[in-house]
């Protein structure tokens, strides 16, 4: 009410006033009277709004634009009010990595049900390309720069195990379709090299080196190594196949 009262006693002393005067006291004004918060989101929606916030901070200006100022001077709060839902920000890059991981799970979801396990594989590695290319910071966040924490929750260990256990589970459907088998535990292993090898071609294209080993694109390097993996596959069984070797 106080503010109220003091901005009509403003605006009635520069009623009678030239524009130069208006414009300094409307200036004055500003800066004495502080700008109206918004109302308080229920702490769930916060969160979300400073999840959201930080993956489009992330995408349109990298980590280095990412910080509880930056989330906070878009949603309308203080940065304290930050840290009253999150410890730091790494905690916020952790719940931006779940959501980043729920849509690595989505590639999966969407693939081709009457596909053969070979073009599922194929649309798979390509669709993981394609989403990296189009995230690099978010990827970035994920997988990439110095490790910043000892340890991870049990939920972000257990979601890139499940991503690894469905990779996995289409080797075993294409050794089979080979007439060969091969262990839970060998698809495993062959779904990690898999992985790594597609991970370190993103780490140089993200970092603008890829170019300095090859003239070929992501996606023909990325085709390459799920054919070498196939190939391996049709070999015969994982043993046979050299996995583990």
């Amino acid at each position: 009410m106080a503010s109220h009262r003091l901005m009509n006693t403003v605006h009635l002393f520069s009623a009678g006033r030239n524009e130069s005067s208006r414009i300094f006291l409307n200036s004055v004004l500003k800066k004495v009277i502080p700008m109206s918060r918004p109302l308080r989101q229920p702490r769930e929606e916060l969160r979300k709004s400073i999840v959201e916030t930080s993956k489009s901070i992330l995408d349109r200006e990298g980590a280095e634009g990412l910080s509880a100022r930056a989330i906070a001077r878009e949603i309308g709060y203080t940065a304290a009010s930050i840290y009253n839902v999150f410890e730091s920000m790494s905690d916020i890059l952790m719940e931006v990595n779940r959501e980043t991981l729920a849509e690595l799970q989505a590639l999966f979801e969407n693939l081709p049900r009457e596909a053969s396990p070979r073009l599922r594989l194929q649309a798979l590695c390509l669709g993981y390309v394609a989403f990296m290319e189009s995230n690099p910071a978010r990827w970035n966040a994920l997988f990439g720069g110095m490790r910043q924490r000892e340890s991870f929750p049990d939920w972000y260990v257990g979601t890139i195990d499940q991503l690894k256990g469905r990779l996995g589970a289409l080797l075993v459907e294409h050794a089979g379709e080979c007439g060969h088998r091969i262990t839970e535990a060998e698809a495993l292993g062959m779904a990690e090299n898999l992985f790594i090898t597609i991970h370190g071609l993103l780490a140089l294209d993200v970092g603008r080196r890829l170019d300095l080993f090859t003239r070929r694109s992501p996606e023909e390097m990325a085709g390459f190594a799920i054919d070498l993996t196939l190939a391996g596959l049709g070999a015969g069984s994982g043993a046979e196949a050299g996995i583990g070797r």
